[in-house]
């Protein structure tokens, strides 16, 4: 049996992802506000552009956010807009501390100022890269954050262009 595929190795791995990610979370049926848990902003924002999809089916839910019920939910998920131009930003907060680790900057199809049924591009990724606030402090990491909240957290699948 190779080290991969190793049933300890999948404990750990699987032990590792409880620790950053938590419990599956339940979608949000209504949009969650900043105002419902105490947030904080980046110390030392970075960022670069990043191409990807929501769903058209899954943008309401990824806008909706997620908002935890229990200490094992590690994550506080809202969104502002989409604004007039169909800009928006996905915030992702750990819910202990309430420290901002990563936004996602989307553009939002509309049509006459309502969600279009069309899927939304990905633009931008943003992510605290201060390693005394988050020891992965890095894009890969980012990234793999993003697309893991959104999925496991949130049930959104995030199409990535490589």
């Amino acid at each position: 049996m190779s080290p991969k595929a190793s049933p300890e190795r999948d404990e750990i791995a699987s032990i590792q992802h409880w620790s950053v990610y938590g419990q599956k979370g339940e979608p949000s049926a209504r949009r969650i506000e900043p105002e419902e848990w105490e947030v904080k902003s980046f110390k030392r924002p970075a960022s670069t552009k990043w191409k990807g999809s929501v769903p058209a089916d899954q943008v309401l839910q990824l806008l909706n956010g997620f908002c935890p019920t229990v200490m094992e939910e590690k994550w506080f998920v809202y969104s502002d807009g989409p604004d007039a131009a169909g800009n928006a930003a996905i915030h992702m907060h750990r819910s202990w501390c309430g420290e901002k680790m990563v936004e996602l900057r989307i553009k939002v199809p509309l049509e006459d100022g309502e969600l279009a049924n069309a899927d939304a591009r990905i633009k931008e990724i943003v992510w605290e890269s201060d390693p005394t606030r988050w020891r992965w402090a890095s894009e890969e990491f980012a990234k793999a954050t993003a697309i893991e909240v959104c999925d496991w957290v949130m049930d959104v699948k995030l199409g990535i262009s490589k």
